[in-house]
């Protein structure tokens, strides 16, 4: 067997065409690094803290005299803008003030609770200028403390006596209010946002300390929007979500709490304004160069028999004392190290590639993960990592290789058999992993292989998106079309008249 498997691999790697392969797999891979060096980018933090022009909005208020409601909320809204400018661009003032522009909708409902000083705003307008005010006096006095102290932090320059205000009044509106327990929950978690702030000594900034609270506040607002909103998605793909940003938030709380100063985000973008480094380009090598793997792999498996037997190179070998069976198994594994190589060369390139880009002191740092298992944030070398998920994908290659070789008893069409394969990968990969969010459909798609020969998207006690799927159910699909293909493949095979 040994020696059938050397043969084969000698075999493989005498043909110019793998070479190729490998060059062209290095060319991409440096043509994409050099392309694509932002790969986080702006979502919804905006730096941008220039001068707000008010004068078109004082124009439009005097054309708003006749709808009270509308009038107030603009006059309120050119007081706020009016403060925002009497600070200096940049100043955390204007950052902090920016902030409370920015309201997150869940189920089309604005549900920051933090965004008072605007409320406060319209209290004092509303009671001001509308003769049928509902606001009372006792109301509209409390609106003007609470709006002079503020202002008080703000003009002394005191960000952390502004956060403590921001605390004291949530506390109070939470006991003041009859508010539900899903209300409540979204006041502790914005106290929270402001307590991570204090601790942390987070001054209010574009730094990348406000991007992770940013983004930790955005996934906690995303998880509460999916939860309310799961429209036609099966539940497994809503929960695969919920999972994600939970872990969004981990990473985001584990950098803020650890003062990390680099984006610590592995799969998922979670700084916006920051250009990937070598680290984060590494640990992606197999997400970005899937597809080269898959095509290196469904071109070895479709040659290795239907090329020799359009050669009739083949019939040597049948004539030596080895059985067919053992033949073929020698040919499967061939290709399975050949990938293995593949895959060792593609992580290689990445890494000289990305360092040249990046930098290579990246590589020094650990891969910080989240456990969905215990809900715990762990660290591991890179290469403990770029082992662990090159071993999780390799079953699915192994599945291409198998389903070519099986191609390939019944069809002498070497083009024929590559492009069906291809085709296959890709419909699976996009249409069929598309279906399989609807949970009517994914009673059904449960059962393609491409929804199941991907163990990595298990890792970590992640689960998949699809309905149904897990890690047994994936493996025990996988082991059933695996062994039905090798058996297929197997009785073709000593049956093919050469």
């Amino acid at each position: 067997m040994i020696k059938l498997i050397q043969n084969e691999l000698i075999k493989i790697f005498k043909r110019k065409s793998i070479y190729f392969l490998l060059i062209l797999s290095a060319i991409v891979i440096v043509v994409y690094n050099n392309m694509n060096p932002d790969q986080n980018t702006i979502e919804s933090f905006n730096s941008n803290t220039k001068s707000v022009p008010i004068d078109g909005m004082e124009a439009a208020l005097e054309n708003m005299k006749d709808n009270m409601e509308d009038y107030i909320r603009q006059k309120a809204s050119i007081d706020f803008w009016k403060l925002y400018n009497t600070f200096e661009e940049g100043s955390w003032q204007r950052y902090a003030l920016k902030e409370e522009s920015a309201g997150h909708v869940v189920n089309n409902v604005y549900t920051d609770y933090n965004l008072d000083i605007n409320m406060y705003l319209y209290n004092i307008n509303d009671y001001e200028f509308d003769l049928n005010s509902q606001i009372s006096l006792e109301t509209y006095n409390d609106s003007k403390i609470k709006y002079n102290e503020y202002i008080e932090s703000l003009n002394s320059n005191n960000w952390k006596n502004f956060v403590n205000l921001k605390i004291k009044n949530l506390e109070e509106r939470k006991s003041s209010e009859n508010l539900s327990a899903s209300e409540i929950e979204e006041i502790n978690f914005e106290i929270d946002i402001y307590q991570l702030r204090l601790n942390n000594n987070i001054n209010f900034d574009y730094n990348i300390q406000n991007q992770y609270l940013e983004q930790y506040k955005t996934n906690y607002y995303n998880l509460q929007s999916i939860k309310l909103n799961s429209n036609a998605e099966s539940q497994a793909y809503i929960d695969s979500n919920i999972n994600q940003y939970k872990s969004k938030m981990s990473l985001c709380k584990y950098a803020i709490e650890n003062n990390i100063e680099y984006d610590i985000s592995n799969e998922n973008n979670l700084i916006y304004d920051n250009k990937i480094d070598a680290r984060i380009s590494l640990i992606r090598t197999f997400k970005h160069f899937d597809l080269i793997i898959i095509i290196i792999a469904i071109y070895i498996s479709s040659t290795i028999i239907t090329e020799e037997i359009n050669k009739k190179t083949i019939k040597s070998l049948l004539s030596k004392p080895h059985k067919r069976t053992t033949i073929l198994i020698s040919k499967i594994i061939a290709c399975i190290i050949t990938i293995i190589v593949s895959m060792i060369f593609i992580v290689i390139i990445q890494y000289f590639v990305g360092g040249c880009i990046f930098g290579f002191d990246s590589y020094n740092l650990d891969y910080i993960g989240y456990n969905y298992n215990n809900g715990q944030i762990f660290t591991m070398s890179l290469l403990t990592y770029i082992l662990i998920v090159g071993l999780s994908k390799l079953n699915m290659y192994m599945m291409v290789i198998i389903f070519c070789i099986f191609i390939g008893t019944f069809n002498k069409n070497i083009a024929m058999s590559m492009i069906l394969t291809l085709i296959i990968f890709l419909v699976g990969d996009t249409i069929i992993a598309e279906w399989s969010k609807v949970e009517s459909l994914s009673v059904i798609t449960r059962f393609f292989i491409t929804n199941n020969w991907d163990f990595s998207i298990y890792l970590f006690g992640n689960t998949s998106d699809i309905s149904g799927v897990n890690l047994w159910h994936s493996i025990i699909i996988y082991l059933i079309y695996f062994i039905l293909l090798f058996k297929l493949s197997v009785n073709k095979f000593n049956k093919l008249e050469i």
